[in-house]
């Protein structure tokens, strides 16, 4: 959604809130008249409750305004709270807006939503009340979209089943034994761009379909169409994600007013779903749950995928799981390493450290993985750092007050913290606007009176607590390989004629990548 559209949206959306209080307080009172005048006194109780339910309404949303006023940040409007401050720079640059917010009012903001819907408090440091138990992630909104799976359930025992299927593919080991399928994937991006002209102005492109057979084929193995149309696949994922971003921030009714936006996602969703039940099939039928071998571990298998059809579920269950799964890494990773190839055009000098650390592990390397080199892996922390591709995550308490700089935070307040925000907080990082890999090296000694901040728990890409990440070790070990195939291969220049724009949703996608991968 641009800019633009964003007054008339508003428009819409005060006119329907006047519309319900005004269609409530006329229904309620010709039915008092009614029921008075005919003595029905059922008819005249009901419409007495029907306004009494009016006004708590009405009273909570005031009394939401009064008990968060001590906390910073603009001023809001009665029925769509600070929905203007948020949507300044259309539903895309939210991450835009809540920068400047934090620019105006400080490390913390408070912002109400629209009325009905939770109020929020962003943060640009990372508390740690982020990684209390107690607090689920807010997941409120991804509920009506992928209700069965880690990304959209409620945290509790059933979250707690599901993770323990996915967690062992995801662990260091788990990642590392199937490194060798994202080299595979990657060498074949690598080989390609060996031989595209000079105007090639596919890399974008080319790095999302990276980013889905990367994670496709470490999550399905063999059963992962590689001859998929994955335009059409992104274009599926895109129009949920949208979805699901746009409905964690707009009003309550929005699923219900923009029929058209739901039969697109709903079609979105039976694309991907009849793509993912495809594969879910094809390993039943190529390795049957009773077979002993199914589920079998090694280099030649125990993919996620054999957990997954193995685990009492659902096929809905199964299906949603995945496409939570490619969801929340196809485009998050992509981001990241189109960001990583800007920076590093920019700077030849840690373009040429790394290409030097790079040959050097591999000059010690014995035979096998020797692992990823560290210095490219910091690369990738730094991206994360500045980049970060899910710009906000949000913890959420229905029953105890947080307590933050000082100010308490009321129990039904969404805690959200600004990863763009916090990444560049020159109180937390040094130069923050500086590109800088070797603030990750843990040999780095700080300067007098500095305190160390150079570890991922400083920004917290993945999220934080229970909820955080499952697939953080996948989603590090992804890019780190493309990233060192690419500078072993190619020298990679800026091209500073092209305009990017950033549209977010769940995550930041580029329209562009503004660089040229020129061969060795």
């Amino acid at each position: 959604m641009s800019a633009p559209s964003t007054r008339p949206l508003l428009s819409l959306y005060r006119a329907i809130y006047a519309a319900g209080v005004t269609a409530t307080l006329l229904v309620s009172g010709f039915g008092l008249w009614t029921g008075l005048s005919l003595r029905s006194w059922p008819v005249a109780l009901v419409s007495v409750a029907v306004a009494g339910l009016l006004v708590l309404a009405v009273r909570r949303r005031l009394t939401e305004f009064r008990s968060r006023r001590h906390l910073p940040g603009p001023k809001p409007s009665f029925f769509l709270g600070n929905m203007s401050d948020l949507l300044l720079h259309g539903h895309g640059g939210r991450h835009e807006s809540l920068q400047a917010l934090h620019d105006e009012y400080g490390p913390l903001v408070r912002f109400h939503a629209a009325w009905g819907s939770a109020p929020f408090v962003s943060l640009s440091y990372v508390s740690p009340n982020l990684l209390r138990k107690e607090l689920d992630s807010h997941r409120r909104a991804d509920r009506t979209v992928l209700s069965r799976s880690l990304m959209g359930m409620a945290g509790g025992e059933l979250h707690q089943t599901h993770r323990q299927v996915i967690a062992p593919s995801m662990t260091f080991r788990g990642v590392s034994e199937r490194g060798y399928v994202l080299k595979d994937v990657s060498d074949r991006y690598v080989d390609k761009w060996k031989h595209v002209d000079e105007g090639y102005e596919g890399l974008q492109s080319d790095l999302r379909d990276w980013s889905v057979n990367c994670l496709s084929a470490f999550l399905f193995g063999d059963d992962w169409d590689v001859g998929a149309d994955l335009h059409a696949y992104h274009r599926a994922l895109s129009a949920i994600e949208e979805e699901v971003s746009f409905r964690a921030f707009h009003p309550f009714f929005v699923r219900w007013v923009f029929p058209r936006r739901r039969r697109r996602v709903r079609a979105a969703y039976h694309r991907v779903a009849a793509e993912l039940g495809e594969v879910v099939t094809r390993r039943e039928q190529r390795i049957p749950a009773a077979c002993p071998a199914h589920g079998a571990t090694g280099a030649a298998g125990g993919d996620l995928l054999d957990r997954v059809t193995r685990a009492p579920w659902s096929a809905e269950d199964r299906v949603e799981e995945l496409m939570s799964l490619i969801l929340g890494g196809a485009d998050p990773m992509s981001y990241v390493l189109s960001q990583a190839l800007v920076m590093l055009s920019l700077d030849p000098h840690v373009q040429e450290k790394a290409r030097k650390t790079i040959e050097a592990s591999s000059s010690r390397a014995q035979e096998g993985d020797p692992g990823p080199d560290p210095y490219v892996r910091n690369i990738v922390y730094e991206t994360l750092r500045m980049f970060p591709p899910v710009p906000f995550s949000a913890k959420f308490s229905d029953e105890r007050a947080v307590v933050e700089q000082g100010m308490s935070i009321p129990p039904g307040t969404v805690i959200m913290w600004m990863k763009n925000a916090v990444g560049k907080n020159p109180e937390i990082f040094r130069e923050a606007e500086r590109f800088n890999p070797d603030r990750f090296d843990p040999e780095r000694f700080p300067a007098d009176g500095e305190k160390r901040n150079d570890t991922i728990s400083s920004f917290l890409p993945f999220g934080a607590g229970p909820r955080h990440c499952v697939g953080n070790r996948l989603a590090e070990q992804q890019c780190i390989v493309l990233l060192t195939e690419i500078l072993k291969n190619f020298h990679v220049v800026p091209l500073r004629h092209i305009k990017v724009q950033f549209h977010s949703t769940i995550s930041v996608v580029p329209s562009a990548v503004p660089v040229r991968l020129v061969p060795r």
